[in-house]
């Protein structure tokens, strides 16, 4: 039986709050929060001693602005993960990340979905696991994108050096491609963020990307998944652009399961998500992905926490309560 979102509100509410729980004592904890231990140094949350098996799994879905939307995509692997894990599964509504986040970390969602960038977050501070990402048969892996630095198709600029006193758009504080990777690299391309232009957080990649076409923007750096999207529903037109800059490609996202998990259910887990094979309605309202791929944090996030901490925003306590205190 699946229960009402509001059900789920109350079990969050009575869960308690993590951050009251005594850390654990620990030889290694790397980037992780305190209550994390990483004895095996592999930037992942050890298993507790006491995990758990619940009878319901609870899965966060944070890139879907309303519940009714994430239910009718995702309600295929939630039937699916029902029939392959032999339990109920429940979709906790989809309001904002830092809410997913913050109902994995309190014990209530057991498998959240997160973008790139706060895939950190949902390590250091949720106790997530990433262990699967979207993925197309075609290409044998998970999906990749790409940080474009657009302007207008009239615009003079042609590299990114000629922004400076320019008005440039990034999305949000925690995004990957909208906010950390432009801090890291664009300085070595002639355009420093802060100094060489002032930024304006547009709140979103479509946000961005129509502010650019609308002129509120002189340009703005977006995921090119994103814009490869609004070019696909006619929203937009690559011809509207010109690129001045391209990165080399980051994963999308990935889910993540809880630490706390009893090992044989992460390893159905894992199973589950690897057999499954997405049908067309839901490939079609997921870019044409149409499986999950097994996803490595050490290797596949490397290039993200180095940006991370080049940009000065490394994924600590200060940007995970930024996450949670966003609306």
């Amino acid at each position: 039986m699946r229960h009402s979102p509001l059900m789920l509100a109350c079990l969050l509410l009575a869960t308690g709050s993590a951050l009251a729980q005594k850390p654990p004592a620990c030889s290694n904890r790397g980037e992780l929060d305190e209550l994390y231990c990483d004895a095996n140094k592999d930037m992942l949350a050890d298993a507790p001693k006491a995990t758990v098996s619940p009878s319901k799994i609870v899965l966060g879905i944070s890139s879907v602005e309303d519940a009714a939307t994430a239910r009718r995509t995702y309600s295929p692997l939630m039937d699916h993960l029902a029939v392959c894990l032999k339990k109920d599964v429940e979709l906790y509504p989809p309001a904002r990340e830092g809410a997913v986040m913050e109902a994995q970390r309190n014990g209530v969602v057991h498998i959240g979905q997160y973008a790139t960038g706060s895939t950190l977050y949902a390590v250091n501070f949720a106790g997530g696991i990433p262990f699967a990402g979207k993925g197309r048969e075609s290409a044998g892996r998970t999906d990749g994108y790409t940080l474009k630095l657009i302007v207008r198709a009239d615009s003079l600029a042609k590299k990114p050096g000629d922004l400076k006193g320019k008005k440039v758009a990034h999305t949000s504080q925690s995004s990957n491609s909208g906010n950390l990777a432009p801090r890291a690299l664009f300085p070595d391309l002639g355009l420093k963020p802060d100094a060489d232009y002032k930024v304006e957080f547009s709140g979103g990649h479509d946000k961005s990307i129509m502010g650019v076409k609308l002129g509120l923007y002189d340009a703005a750096a977006v995921a090119s998944d994103v814009m490869e999207r609004l070019i696909a529903k006619g929203d937009i037109k690559a011809s509207d652009f010109h690129v001045v800059y391209e990165s080399t490609p980051f994963p999308t996202d990935a889910f993540a399961m809880s630490h706390n998990l009893d090992g044989k259910l992460q390893a159905q887990i894992r199973k589950c998500f690897d057999d499954f094979r997405f049908p067309e309605m839901m490939s079609k309202q997921l870019e044409g992905t149409n499986r999950f791929y097994p996803m490595d944090y050490s290797k596949d996030w490397q290039v993200v926490r180095q940006i991370a901490k080049a940009s000065g925003n490394p994924p600590n306590k200060a940007g995970y309560e930024k996450i949670l205190a966003k609306k």
